[in-house]
């Protein structure tokens, strides 16, 4: 029976959405680089990285399996994304050439034509309710009105203004769902957000202490970081115990049995001495006493 082998599958190829150039360049940190901005992930490669002020990413193949390889983040990177990403949303702002620009609202944001491709639906979907309610105003006191979506006022790091939208709601403060979470805080959420917080800062702090392991002066934090990632491992050293038994007023077993015996010597022989004591007497008493006689009737 003839077998037909069927083709070979092509390898999956790693998978990088940021254009090359606006990956940085690692060679010029003394990483070797498979590609522009990606190199292996190595204890070493992470040091640099971090020695740069860079962080990184886990970078995966066009199927979704872990490649083994890391992606370099700077801080330039990440404002050029957000620069690139405000560039297509330049129809829907006010002022298209200031990067801290309101986004349009009302019946500005309805008659702009790329806002169903640009704005979130939820967006759109709460300004026509409230163009609805400019003609047919609610009654009802049960009811709150609809409010406007507007950009979110929250200014990060790189100077530039969040480009999420907020609900418009002015309990809301002005803020988008995600700068809102920090603020609103419900019973035992801080406790959960510290619990995360421990996770997400985990896998920094395996860093830190191979990176003490390595290059750390003092050999004690060498050795204390060298154990302590053996005993995250499940790799502990053994434990000595002590069963000895320490007794401060320690003597001979002789020596206690003999003081027992001289103690009840000394008991035994003051109860004789009583019993004969007891025996004089009575016998004094009976020589002293007098014969009464008794006559017949």
């Amino acid at each position: 029976m003839l077998e037909i082998t069927p083709p070979d599958e092509p390898a999956p190829e790693i998978q990088v959405d940021e254009p090359v150039n606006l990956r940085p360049d690692l060679s010029e940190y003394g990483i070797v680089e498979v590609e522009r901005g990606i190199c292996e992930d190595t204890f070493e490669n992470r040091s640099l990285l971090r020695k740069a002020n860079m962080g990184w990413d886990a970078v995966y193949s066009t199927n979704g399996v872990p490649t083994g390889l890391i992606q370099g983040r700077s801080r330039d990177m990440a404002t050029a994304g957000r620069l690139l990403s405000l560039a297509e949303k330049k129809p829907v702002l006010v002022k298209p050439d200031d990067v801290n620009s309101d986004y349009l609202t009302g019946f500005d944001l309805l008659i702009e034509p790329s806002a169903e491709r640009i704005v979130p639906a939820w967006v759109m979907g709460a300004t026509k309710m409230w163009r609805k309610e400019q003609n047919d105003p609610i009654v009802s006191e049960k009811r709150k009105p609809t409010y406007l979506p507007h950009r979110c006022n929250t200014i990060k790091d790189d100077g530039i203004r969040c480009m999420l939208w907020s609900s418009g709601r002015p309990k809301d403060d002005g803020l988008c769902r995600v700068h809102l979470r920090h603020i609103s805080k419900k019973p035992g959420e801080d406790i959960e957000r510290a619990r995360k917080k421990i996770m997400q800062a985990a896998p920094y702090a395996v860093d830190m202490l191979e990176d003490l392991m390595q290059n750390a002066v003092s050999e004690p934090v060498k050795l204390k970081a060298s154990t302590e990632i053996l005993d995250r491992a499940g790799i502990r050293g053994g434990v000595e115990l002590d069963a000895s038994v320490s007794v401060h007023d320690a003597r001979p077993a002789a020596q206690i049995i003999s003081e027992r015996l001289a103690r009840l010597k000394e008991n035994a022989i003051d109860v004789a001495v009583e019993l004969t004591n007891d025996g004089v007497n009575d016998a004094q008493a009976i020589q002293e006493a007098t014969v009464v006689e008794e006559k017949p009737e």
